[in-house]
């Protein structure tokens, strides 16, 4: 594979990109299934929220119990224990309070930790799911106690938790990797995990460059494909020699909100937003599958849910309709003369919106509407285009992994009762449906019940598929070339997993 990888630490100010390596040194709490995206018990028996061991105390606060499997050892030997678990946490709150940014908020509640053998009890200040997302790392306390996790350490000396070891780390340069002894997972017929015996990363170099040249000359076993056009063309010829191009979806969402209030009217005095006809004609004037096919566009076209970003999603009943929507634009427009007319802004430094933004001419057009796109500096545009709403329809990208704390943080960015630029950019204020969303907001992030949990998430979801402020169009994709007749295993995962998730199942072919 070829990468940058700089740190090993994914608490460095440095840290890019660097869970691909990690994923074969560190040990998980949790990985995310390719499919589906839900969190997985990796290094723990179970999660917390699965099995229970949530408690809401009698002083408002929570307390959570992690179990580390049986048998788990670091790669120098010593036990992994539940004290690895409380420290990690405790790491992390203080990391946390410290304004470290790739910490997340809710590990900087913690208040105590306690561990029993293999048991690790964490007690935080105040109810919620997030922590479940957030404590998504073990790190070996024998190692790293009095260690500063931030400037004091790149990760390469850490003792591994995953199913290899750093053999050599040059940052920004070549890392090596081999078979880690200790590792715990064996497969299906009860060989142990690695099947392979080395692992190489290359670097990519100063500059962002293609490695499809390296990969089609066989320098590479396994690429991870640049979405660029000449790229792709280069992986697909050499699919007769044995390349594979597989593809995945990813959690950016890239979208078009309506703008309700803002200084829409300057951009488009006939906006018809507000109309909730007009809104729904939009949403079935979108042929997905032509859109991305007339601009080469590598994005998925199935139909993206922003809560619940994978699987069946409530927008899915606006299918392609044309005729439907022409009538509904006919009932809004009435008896003027003067057609409905959108406008919709967007960046213009990256070619795939331009793209996607000429092409939505056929869908505007489809149903006789006026439309013209507006491309603006990507600055001017995340800047003081969406803070003042000075925009018609807008389109941008949300992240959306389909985890508690994404799911939190996009349920505030859509909650109707806050203003830009903590939320709400296309001011959407829809009434009892609104005010039914901030409630949900509320609860949702003080329940321990992940049943509960999911409810409100799909309810909310089926608030704005219903009441439409906002209609996703497509997920961006990822893309992962591999040589057949080298290496067999590879899955491709577009969440934060990525396509190393699991790089234990690897395999050289006919080994």
């Amino acid at each position: 594979m070829e990468t940058s990888v700089g740190t090993l630490n994914p608490f460095s100010p440095n840290a890019f990109n660097e869970r691909l390596a990690g994923n074969l040194v560190w040990a998980l709490v949790y990985d995310i299934a390719p499919e589906t995206w839900e969190r997985t018990p990796e290094s723990v028996t179970t999660l917390p929220s699965d099995s229970g061991n949530i408690e809401v105390n009698d002083d408002g606060t929570m307390t959570v119990r992690y179990e580390v499997r049986q048998g788990l050892v670091w790669s120098d030997g010593e036990p992994m224990t539940g004290e690895d678990v409380a420290f990690t946490a405790e790491a992390m709150r203080d990391m946390a309070l410290s304004g470290i940014a790739n910490v997340p908020e809710v590990m900087g509640t913690v208040l105590a930790t306690d561990s029993v053998d293999r048991l690790a009890y964490i007690t935080f200040s105040e109810p919620t799911l997030a922590f479940e997302d957030a404590l998504w790392i073990i790190l070996p306390r024998h190692a790293l106690e009095g260690v500063d996790l931030v400037e004091g350490t790149d990760g390469s000396d850490w003792p591994s938790g995953g199913p290899f070891v750093v053999a050599e780390f040059d940052p920004f340069g070549a890392v090596r990797f081999e078979r880690n002894e200790q590792y715990w997972k064996t497969d299906d017929d009860g060989r142990a995990l690695p099947y392979l015996d080395a692992v190489v990363i290359t670097d990519v170099g100063d500059e962002p460059q293609s490695p499809a040249p390296d990969f089609v000359l066989r320098a590479l076993d396994v690429a991870l494909v640049n979405p660029w056009d000449a790229d792709l063309r280069t992986i697909e010829g050499a699919e007769p020699d044995g390349a594979v191009l597989t593809t995945a979806p990813s959690p950016v969402i890239e979208h078009i909100t309506f703008e309700f209030a803002g200084a829409r009217d300057d951009v488009n005095p006939g906006s018809e937003n507000g109309t909730a006809d007009y809104r729904e004609a939009v949403a079935m004037s979108l042929d997905r599958p032509a859109i991305l096919a007339e601009t080469g566009v590598p994005w998925y076209s199935g139909v993206p849910g922003m809560l619940i970003p994978v699987g069946t999603s409530p927008w899915e009943q606006y299918s392609y309709d044309p005729s439907a929507a022409g009538n509904l634009i006919d009932g809004v427009q009435g008896d003027s003369e003067a057609s409905i007319q959108a406008r919709l802004t967007t960046t213009g430094n990256g070619d795939y919106r331009i793209r996607v933004g000429d092409a939505l001419t056929t869908s505007f057009d489809s149903i006789g509407v006026d439309y013209e796109p507006i491309y603006l500096d990507s600055v001017l545009f995340f800047g003081e285009t969406l803070e003042t709403g000075a925009f018609d329809l807008g389109m941008w990208a949300w992240i959306s992994d389909g985890g508690v704390q994404n799911q939190l943080a996009l349920l505030d960015l859509f909650n109707p009762a806050v203003e830009p630029p903590t939320g709400n950019y296309g001011r959407w204020d829809g009434g009892e449906s609104a005010d039914r969303f901030t409630e949900i907001v509320a609860e949702a992030h003080t329940t321990v019940d992940p049943e509960r949990f999911d409810e409100l998430i799909a309810e909310a979801e089926d608030i704005l598929a219903t009441e439409l402020p906002i209609i996703p169009l497509f997920n961006r994709a990822i893309h992962v070339a591999y040589w057949s007749d080298v290496v067999t295993g590879i899955v491709p995962n577009g969440s934060a997993s990525t396509v190393t998730w699991n790089i234990e199942s690897w395999q050289r072919v006919g080994e």
